[in-house]
């Protein structure tokens, strides 16, 4: 039997979480790196939640606009969105997640919380918050990982990209429908375990489901969890990247077609996404390390994106200027 197949059947004798943890509320973090699918996978958790269950999703995002709270919140999923931009919630936006964690609490309505941290915050510390509340009960970490991504040379060397997996108890693989069949997807996973060989407990995200979310057995014992040793200094994520907001009005259409180019013009940047609209309507635009997508969606107020970019590498102006190439004449 596979180890996703043990995960599964261990599954079926795991108590509900309100059975297990009595008046405590479960609290499930689902971290994951730039790009890495976690918006997508928690809409496809909630769509299979049970239907008498109500959960709080509070989402962080390292930017002003937060593009995946509305998302979140413009799907006809059951669940309330907690949303909290502008920097991350173990740090910079710390105030603001603990304002939100009392409003859930006091409320006594939610039978379950699921926090994704922005995708350059780490889960300790946002644990250690969570810790503070007894009247929560923190469950299995969980990361999402980008299977296309696993060879990536930036990611490779990445302290935040290290430490978000090491810090999780489950590791589920997201954009397996990118490869070209199970042969490779084996071969992927292979290649991750060699990296991390301490993360025993591995999903496909087609195998990720609220069962997963209170299996007993991953919950960590104390003084029994695993640690990397990781080089460099710990320097915090916040300084090391940047955001570069740009807004246009409803008017403008944009020829998406030449966003590839773009992207390999300006390879300090590491995430994008926004509302953009063509000839054709409206669409929402995402680039990660897999590559870029765009999908129809609901008519926006305005044309907007944020772009995340290392640092050391970026100058705003010029990823201003090479993005307004893009408006088509």
């Amino acid at each position: 039997m596979s180890e996703i197949a043990k995960i599964l059947d261990r599954s079926v004798e795991t108590p509900s979480p309100l059975e297990r943890v009595g008046e405590r509320l479960p609290v499930n973090i689902i971290s994951g790196f730039l790009g890495s699918g976690k918006t997508t996978a928690i809409i496809g958790l909630l769509k299979q939640k049970p239907s008498n269950e109500n959960w709080a999703i509070v989402i962080n995002e390292f930017g002003k606009i937060s593009i995946d709270g509305q998302t979140l919140q413009s799907s006809s999923i059951a669940g309330t969105v907690f949303d909290i931009s502008g920097g991350c919630i173990c740090c910079s936006a710390g105030a603001y997640f603990q304002e939100d964690l009392e409003k859930i609490v006091q409320s006594g309505k939610f039978d379950r919380i699921i926090i994704e941290p922005s995708g350059l915050g780490g889960i300790n510390m946002v644990s250690e918050i969570i810790a503070t509340r007894t009247e929560l009960e923190l469950l299995p970490a969980i990361c999402l990982v980008d299977i296309t991504a696993i060879e990536n040379p930036r990611l490779k060397i990445n302290f935040m990209y290290k430490s978000q997996i090491s810090g999780a108890s489950l590791i589920v693989f997201s954009k397996c429908d990118l490869l070209a069949g199970p042969e490779i997807q084996d071969r992927q996973i292979e290649k991750f375990k060699l990296l991390f060989p301490e993360k025993m407990h591995c999903l496909s995200s087609q195998s990720f489901s609220p069962e997963i979310l209170s299996l007993e057995f991953l919950k960590p014992q104390t003084g029994n969890e695993v640690h990397f040793v990781l080089g460099g200094s710990l320097i915090h994520t916040d300084k090391n990247f940047q955001e570069i907001n740009l807004q246009f009005g409803a008017e403008c259409q944009f020829e998406l077609e030449k966003l590839p180019d773009f992207f390999r013009e300006n390879p300090s940047i590491i995430r994008a996404k926004g509302h953009l609209r063509n000839s054709d309507g409206w669409n929402l635009f995402n680039f990660t390390f897999s590559g870029c997508s765009v999908e129809p969606c609901e008519p926006k107020e305005q044309n907007e994106i944020i772009f995340i970019a290392e640092k050391s590498d970026t100058n705003p102006k010029t990823i201003e200027e090479g993005f307004l190439k893009l408006l088509a004449k």
